[in-house]
């Protein structure tokens, strides 16, 4: 009998070309029941797109066109007049891929969603990144890693809790954070950052919000950590820490939400961090910056279980208080 069931499936890119590299033997990785990171190549092969090509151009196709993908595939089954599930069996991989980028920020390629029958694959919606929009300059190069992976079946189980309840803190940041990436323009990613999510976790005030992120996460955090980028950047490790370029960061995030003119200081070509194409501005940096605060700062709540304390404005405060 045929068995057919509704399948969502976000493209991740793997890392293929850093040590190490990406285990594919570890695939399928089971991340929760019915959510699983695998080689979706022969389930997604490039003639089953090759009609949407006219109507969108080869280069939002570039993924789909790949004869090799893989992705975070999720199968369910949809039972008819539950509207309810189906929009909760959809948010399940949008808030499973979130905490992914959480882990290990990347580019996102794509989506398909549709419907599988006896191992066939019938996709009838596409999603793709707009062209202009991209991910801050240190991160462009991340790729998933095994590692990555088990990290985020190991923190799913507190992520979904926290997203699933009244954790309004967590989960505004988390939704900011998500956000950011889909910017198109620095000055929106950074105010979903630097106005909103970082607010929503750490003060309403801005003179709390300093002293409380170099208490929580450490003044003399690195930025850039080595470890998490990868060998071929052939860059020298960067000594940025986050005590180094929180004041501007503050800064910057204050002149954006209150419409002020962000100083020339700010642009000056080669006052950042040496990359590839050359010495970046610092605006650059405090991009990565932001990011990084933000993100640090949700893996540590999940990753010491911290989220009770992240449930509404009173729980933090007082929390706050006893640092």
């Amino acid at each position: 009998m045929d068995r057919t069931q509704a399948i969502d499936v976000q493209l991740i890119p793997l890392e293929r070309f850093a040590q190490p590299l990406f285990d594919l033997s570890q695939l399928p990785f089971a991340i929760i029941s019915g959510v699983e990171a695998a080689d979706v190549s022969t389930l997604m092969p490039p003639s089953d797109f090759s009609y949407m090509q006219p109507k969108v151009g080869e280069h939002l196709m570039r993924y789909f066109n790949s004869p090799e993908k893989f992705g975070l595939v999720h199968q369910y089954i949809v039972r008819t007049q539950d509207d309810d599930g189906i929009k909760e069996q959809a948010a399940l991989l949008n808030n499973i891929f979130a905490l992914l980028r959480i882990i290990r920020p990347h580019r996102r390629l794509g989506g398909a969603s549709g419907t599988i029958t006896n191992g066939k694959a019938h996709f009838n919606s596409l999603t793709w990144p707009h062209d202009t929009i991209d991910v801050p300059d240190a991160v462009k190069l991340f790729c998933i890693r095994n590692k990555d992976l088990v990290e985020l079946r190991e923190l799913l189980p507190t992520f979904l809790k926290a997203m699933n309840g009244p954790y309004w803190p967590f989960r505004m940041a988390v939704q900011y954070y998500y956000m950011g990436y889909e910017q198109n323009d620095w000055k929106g990613r950074y105010l979903c950052w630097g106005s909103s999510a970082l607010h929503a976790l750490y003060s309403h005030k801005d003179q709390k919000i300093v002293q409380r992120v170099l208490v929580f996460l450490g003044g003399d955090t690195l930025i850039y950590k080595p470890e998490e980028h990868p060998d071929y950047e052939f860059l020298e490790p960067n000594t940025i820490t986050i005590k180094d370029v929180l004041a501007d960061v503050n800064e910057v995030r204050h002149d954006i939400a209150h419409g002020d003119r962000i100083p020339d200081k700010f642009f000056t070509a080669g006052g950042g961090r040496p990359t590839l194409n050359g010495v970046g501005n610092s605006i650059a940096v405090l991009d990565d910056s932001l990011s990084f605060i933000i993100r640090e700062t949700l893996l540590k709540i999940l990753r010491n279980n911290l989220i009770e304390e992240f449930k509404g404005r009173h729980e933090y405060t007082c929390d706050w208080k006893t640092v």
